[in-house]
């Protein structure tokens, strides 16, 4: 009976030790991924659209303002805090978000926005509308750091 249980065990072995390198690498992998570097993120600030306007768009506060350290991005007259934010493919992320608008009378809703970096300082930016993406997204690129400092001059004085 001991003689049968040793030839098990043994037979098992022998299937079982080829393997265990390949569960080594995986566990590798697995952790190689946890301490990946940062991934990409779009730069805090100020972006609008490019076109003719650029330069007075910029001037006005831009169409899109990103704020990681408070969680926050914002367009137009609809302000949103970001409650989670995941690395789809890399140069891509998408933020599950809190927004409040004024057309809303305060009362909070949720929605997505999908940001692709296009370059250093641009981005494409796309976001759901009552939970749905009906509108196509478009480009926006990073305003000149001299409006940045305006921008930012201002936010310190409200």
């Amino acid at each position: 009976m001991k003689l049968n249980r040793m030839k098990r065990l043994t037979s098992l072995l022998m299937l079982v030790a080829p393997l265990l390198p390949c569960a080594g690498l995986s566990l590798h992998a697995q952790e190689s991924a946890k301490t990946a570097p940062d991934r990409w993120r779009p730069k805090d600030g100020t972006y609008a659209a490019p076109g003719p306007e650029f330069g007075a768009r910029c001037g006005e506060y831009g169409d899109t303002q990103i704020d990681w350290n408070s969680k926050f991005i914002s367009g137009g007259e609809e302000g949103c805090k970001i409650s989670r934010l995941s690395d789809a493919v890399p140069g891509s992320i998408k933020l599950d978000v809190v927004c409040e608008s004024a057309d809303r009378e305060g009362r909070p809703y949720k929605e997505i926005i999908l940001l692709k970096k296009i370059d250093e300082k641009t981005i494409f930016i796309r976001e759901t509308q009552d939970g749905k993406f009906k509108r196509p997204g478009g480009r926006m690129a990073y305003c000149p750091d001299e409006l940045q400092r305006l921008y930012s001059e201002s936010n310190k004085k409200s």
